[in-house]
């Protein structure tokens, strides 16, 4: 191992500083203490990493910043931000929960995507909105069920229902009514009830 060169330098303006220089390694190492804050710094020929501690915050610059630990508690006071100018990951082996007392924004610019490998379940108190370009509800592998207490579906342009069964039941009045022209056809068409009054 190659001979490291200590220094320590005692300053009345500069304060104390102590450098640990590795000449074969090009890596050199410094404390300093200048009455204001305490400086830690690594540097290399192409990579420095710097923490300097102060009164009131600390700040950390580096390269790759890592934590290893059995738990991990942050908590402020005030406003948080967390900002990434890559991919920003979040993933956890077990359970995930996001919680806001107040309003929860989620946005994208370009495609987002919602799944679950199980149940996925959207509530809302009061309103619940969903819009798009375009729309579509699908249930593969069962029935798709729309309820409310009164349900309101309607086409700018155009309204379908295609099945190859179709009942439309009403457990009081039922109205049919079009103010253009109205077909009812079929291959074998029965019209009946206890009283029938057609014209």
């Amino acid at each position: 191992m190659a001979k490291l060169i200590c220094t320590i330098d005692l300053d009345k303006e500069k304060g104390l500083i102590v450098t640990v220089e590795d000449p074969e390694g090009k890596l050199t190492q410094t404390v300093t203490l200048d009455g204001k804050s305490l400086t830690l710094e690594v540097k290399s020929d192409s990579d420095t990493s710097t923490l300097i501690q102060k009164p009131d915050g600390i700040s950390l610059t580096c390269k790759a910043f890592t934590v290893d630990a059995d738990t991990i508690t942050l908590q402020s006071r005030k406003e948080s931000a967390w900002t990434s100018e890559k991919t920003l990951q979040l993933q956890s082996t077990e359970d995930l929960t996001l919680t806001s007392s107040a309003k929860l924004t989620q946005k994208a610019t370009q495609d987002a995507v919602l799944s679950s490998g199980a149940n996925l379940q959207v509530k809302a108190t009061q309103q619940l909105t969903l819009q798009g370009m375009e729309g579509q509800l699908s249930a593969t592998g069962g029935a798709l069920k729309l309820d409310g207490v009164t349900l309101a579906m309607k086409g700018q342009s155009q309204a379908e229902l295609g099945a190859p069964l179709v009942k439309v039941a009403a457990q009081g009045q039922l109205g049919l009514e079009s103010s253009g022209v109205a077909e009812l056809k079929g291959s074998m068409t029965s019209v009946s009830g206890s009283l029938v009054k057609l014209g």
